[in-house]
């Protein structure tokens, strides 16, 4: 369980509870008919986010260091020992092989003598 100390609300989300305090209130002191005299109660928003700043820069920065897990699944079939090849690289290399000419080496045909035929039917 955290504790209040580790707790840290971003500047985000401060921000917008301190606008909704300070509407919340302007209208509260519209409703109670004290006019213009309501908007002296915008000081209180003020306020809070002048002490949150203040709190807010004793705060020690400590960078996210880089996760002891890898995050992301690993794929299936995928090993670690493999090697990841982009298709867009591979296509890219083979595309540049294919303009700068044919290969030096003809590919060869090599037959299998242990491959049976099967039976012509018919």
């Amino acid at each position: 369980m955290t504790t209040f100390k580790g707790v840290v609300l971003s500047l985000p989300v401060v921000a917008v509870a301190l606008a909704a305090l300070a509407v919340g209130l302007v209208e509260l002191g519209r409703f109670w008919g004290w006019g213009s005299s309501a908007l002296y109660l915008i000081a209180v928003p003020l306020v809070l986010a002048i002490v949150y700043t203040l709190w807010y820069r004793t705060l020690p920065y400590a960078p996210r260091g880089a996760p002891s897990a890898p995050s992301a699944p690993a794929v299936m079939g995928s090993g670690a020992d493999e090697p990841f090849e982009d298709p867009v690289e591979e296509a890219d290399r083979l595309e540049q092989a294919a303009k700068t000419g044919p290969p030096s080496e003809e590919p060869t045909a090599v037959e299998d003598d242990d491959a049976t035929d099967p039976p012509a039917s018919g």
